[in-house]
Formats: structure tokens, sequence, C-alpha cells
């Protein structure tokens, strides 16, 4: 047995579709909970209904009805709550607010079909079937929700007035615990979202059959809702998604569920990382924005002077100068296509390669952006379009770049104050090559090949990372192919981003083969807080 006191305090939801209801007046009674397996983090979850098992006094005591679990959209009240048949059932009473009336109308004519329960559980036990059995519960209120549940597996979607604290699971017999750091709390919403199958979400999309995708839809109308995309074309896919999994084998008490352990709170950013040298080098992130943003910079500041302190002399006043950066939404996308086969085999492994695909294509493509994005063709600005950057010229029409290069370009950034610790030269491949080569009269290595890559080597103190993402096609007078390279301060390069990513499906284009489309889609956007953080060459001839 597993009482309060090992699982913390929490606030659960599980949703159901609305039977047949009884209407008088101005109330309305309705089915609110089940004796229905729920899929939870550490297995399957079931309420018992049985006497004494459910304590109704907080649903007796007036409790909320609640639109969405948002405790800041009452829509009516709880006058009576029961067990009958197994079933918690409730007549609960219309408020007469606008939304009120607005959402019994749609319940009376059909259109809202789904309730869900927000309870907390007191006293778990595990059945012969491997199932945790909530033995002692309380309703804490009811909501009408919008999106058909699956009945067997359930989600939970937390509203940030709820407290929700991690489960105790040391107690639990044979309890798979889905936390890798069980000394954080995470909340329910992130446990299922965690658990997201971007492969259950294409084959739901393209078959549209989403009774194996109950978890997939709603955590999507939640995203949608967050993001204010309330009418997607495809399915929002939460961060935690974004990341790879690390699945752990359960027990057989526990139905020898796949678990996800935890992850990072901004996941899509973090699994970016492997793909996105921006990211690896610093950038900034600024994620869930909603409006276009502008954000002030100082471009120049007011000066200190000495002065006679005798009344005979005076400060002159010196004012500073401000700017700001814009920040509007670009859409990136990727489409590929997925053999019916591959759809079917919804394994882990399928899984993850699928989403490393996905994240491949997106992450080169935000690289790129941010490096190179011209600040055209619905492209960010990136940094070498950023302005106020310092461009250190080789030659007319492009020379090879030397040691004394990447020292000036040290230079130019350190002579705006800005050169730090942070601070990292980005290369390509090529330009790599060069350098490494590069010796002195000797015939010594300037960069020594043989004690480890080149990043590792450092120059100067500082991480040297190579991607081909840094342009090596640009041109200079008659020059062709030449690279780019940069040195600076990445913190000052801002990654915006309004949403995860949208994934959409085409069944149809590929019919015969029986291939899927899958079409990726998110929406962010790059800025560059100080230019002069950054020192560039644009010209350098690498072979």
């Amino acid at each position: 047995m597993t009482t309060a006191s090992a699982i913390e305090q929490k606030t659960y939801r599980r949703f159901l579709e609305l039977e047949k209801t009884e209407l008088e007046n101005d109330t309305l009674e309705l089915s609110f909970s089940s004796e229905t397996p729920v899929q939870r983090a550490f297995g399957s979850e079931v309420l018992s209904h049985e006497p004494d098992a459910a304590n109704l006094t907080r649903l007796n005591d007036s409790a909320p009805v609640l639109w969405a679990h948002d405790p800041t959209l009452q829509i009516g009240v709880v006058q009576r709550a029961w067990i009958e048949g197994g079933k918690g059932r409730a007549i609960i009473k219309w408020g007469n607010s606008q939304l009120a009336q607005e959402k019994r109308a749609d319940v009376e004519s059909g259109v809202i079909r789904n309730v869900s329960i927000g309870y907390s559980i007191d006293q778990m036990d595990e059945n012969e079937k491997g199932e945790m059995v909530a033995t002692r519960w309380t309703g804490l209120e009811i909501s009408l929700v919008s999106v058909a549940s699956d009945p067997h597996v359930g989600i939970g979607r937390s509203h940030p007035t709820y407290s929700t604290p991690k489960e105790e699971t040391s107690k639990m017999s044979n309890y798979v615990t889905a936390y890798s750091e069980p000394q954080q709390t995470r909340g329910e919403f992130e446990e299922e979202a965690s658990q997201f199958s971007i492969v259950k979400a294409i084959q739901a999309q393209a078959s549209g059959n989403w009774s194996d995708a109950g978890r997939e839809r709603e955590v999507h109308q939640e995203l949608a809702g967050k993001y204010g995309q309330r009418s997607a074309n495809g399915v929002l896919v939460p961060n935690q998604s974004w990341q790879k999994r690390t699945f752990v084998a359960g027990t057989a008490s526990a139905g020898g569920n796949l678990v996800a352990t935890d992850v990072l709170a901004d996941s899509f950013v973090d699994a970016l990382r492997p793909t996105s040298v921006v990211m690896q080098a610093g950038a900034t992130v600024l994620g869930n924005l909603q409006g276009n943003v502008s954000i002030p910079k100082r471009t120049g500041s007011s000066t200190a002077a000495w002065f006679g302190a005798d009344d005979s002399d005076a400060l002159s006043e010196s004012v500073g100068t401000f700017g700001a950066i814009a920040l509007s939404p670009k859409t990136v996308g990727s489409y590929s296509k997925y053999s019916r086969l591959m759809k079917l085999q919804a394994t882990p492994d399928i899984e993850n390669l699928i989403r490393q695909d996905m994240l491949e294509k997106i992450g080169t493509q935000i690289d790129i952006a941010a490096i190179a994005g011209t600040g055209s063709s619905s492209q960010p600005t990136g940094i070498l379009s950023a302005s106020d950057t310092t461009v250190t010229a080789l030659a007319t029409n492009g020379a090879a770049a030397s040691i004394d290069t990447l020292i000036t370009l040290k230079k130019s950034v350190s002579a705006a104050n800005a050169d730090d610790g942070s601070c990292c030269y980005l290369i390509n491949s090529k330009v790599e090559s060069a350098l490494s080569q590069l010796k002195d009269s000797n015939g010594a290595y300037f960069l020594n090949p043989f004690g480890g890559e080149l990043g590792a080597a450092r120059f100067a103190g500082r991480r040297m990372l190579v991607s081909n993402n840094v342009p090596s096609n640009l041109t200079k007078g008659s020059g062709s192919n030449l690279s780019a390279i940069i040195y600076g301060r990445f913190s000052d390069v801002i990654v915006a981003t309004w949403s995860g990513i949208e994934i959409d499906v085409d069944p149809f284009t590929d019919f015969a083969k029986g291939s899927v489309g899958v079409r990726a889609l998110t929406s962010l956007d790059v800025g560059v807080r100080h230019g002069e953080s950054f020192g560039l060459v644009k010209d350098a001839v690498a072979a």
C-alpha cells in the first residue's frame, strides 16, 4: 500500500466522453469518472469506485465546474456528486456568464461531448494485473473539454495555479520511475508530453483514426491553446519530443512499458545542439513567444569626466543612445517520405530515427540562417549579414587565411570590449584543413594536427568549432568559392522561437507505393544583439 505520505499530493486529470445527459432547467447530470485504466508514467492507473474509495467532500462543497481546467474560466458549480454503478456522477448548475451560456449551448447541441475530472490520490495499491489502483482519492473539480479522448490513454493537464510535485516511487512495488533526476519536480503535462509518439501522431493523422493516439491528440490541443494556434492544420509536437529518448524497460507488474527519462525544459533547442553549431557556440534562446518582439539595446554610452569641485567648474551632460532589435516569426520546414512498413513498426529505434531525421534537416536550416541568413526571401538576418560587424578583407579577389588572420579577428572583437572566455572561432572543414597545414620555416605545424582535432586544440585560448554550415561559396571580385571565418561572442546571437514543431501528413501523394509524406514546420527568428561582438572574414581561399 502506498499512502499520501509516499506520493506527494498532486492534481491529476482524466477524460471521459459525455454519456446521454439529463437536462433540467439550469442543471446538467453527467458522469465524470470511471474505473477505466489510464496510462501514467508509472504504468496503468485505476480509480477505485468501491464504497469509501472516493472522497467527494470537496465536490459536494460547491466545487467549481471549469472550462478546460482553467481556474479563471468557471462555467458552473457542482450541486451534488455521488458514486453509482462503478462511475462518478454529478449534477452541475450552469453559471450565468456569457462563457457559461456558450458552453451550455454547445453541450445541448452535442458540440461538446467530453468531461474531465481533476483529483488527487491519497492511497494506492497494486492489483493482481500489475495496475496501480487509487483506493483513496479526492475529487477537486470537474471540467468540460473539447477534445475527444482515448478511453485507454489519459493525459493530465496542469494549470500554473496547481501544485504538481513529483511522485514518490520508492515504496511502490515494481514501480518504474520516469525520472532521471528525482530531486526535480515535474508537471503531469510534461510527463505525458515526454511520452508523445511522433510515429503514432503520423499514423493517426494519415489514417484519420486517433483511437490509439489519444495522448498525442490531447497534447496537441494543449499546445494549440498555449501557442494560440487553435486552428493548426497539423499536429503540434511538444518540445520534449525532440529530445532523443532513453527508453527503460519496465517489469511485468508495470506492464513492461517503455518509459521516457526526464528531459530538459527546452528540449527542442537542446535536441538541436548536436546539429546546430551556433547553439553549441552559446546562442541565447528566447522561447514560447507570441507577438512580434522588440529588444532594446544601448548603441552609445554616456561619458564620465573629471572636473574641479570648486564651484568654478561643472560636468557637461552626456546622453546615451538606444536602438532596438526587431524579431518576428519566420517559418522553416522540411518534407520527408516514410514507407508503410516504417509506419507500422513504431519501435523506439524507428521513433528516434524519424525524430533525428527531422531535427537534422530543420536544425541545419536554422544554423545556416543564424550564420548566413540574408534577411530577405523570408530568411532571418544572420551574423554575416548583421550590421556593425568588423570585416577583415584578405585581398581583392580573396586570399588564404593565416594564423595572423585569426589573431586579427580576435583583436577586432577585443577592441570593441566584447572579447571574453565564451568567444570562439567558427570555420568550415575547408578552412580547418588549410589552417591545419600551415607550417613555420622549420616545417613544424602551427596547429599540431596530431594532438587531436582542431576544435579540441583551441587557438589563443578560444574554442574553434567546425561546421560546413559556414559558407564556402562566397564571391569577391573575380574570386569564387570563398569561405567565411567568424570569431565572436555568440551569446549576442538571439534565437527566438514562437512554437515547437508542427507536423502534417500527406497520405495520398504516393498512394500506390503506400508511402506517407510528412512535413515539419516551426517558426523562429534570429537577431544579432551587438554586431561589434563579431569579427568576420568573407574571402578566405581554401581548397
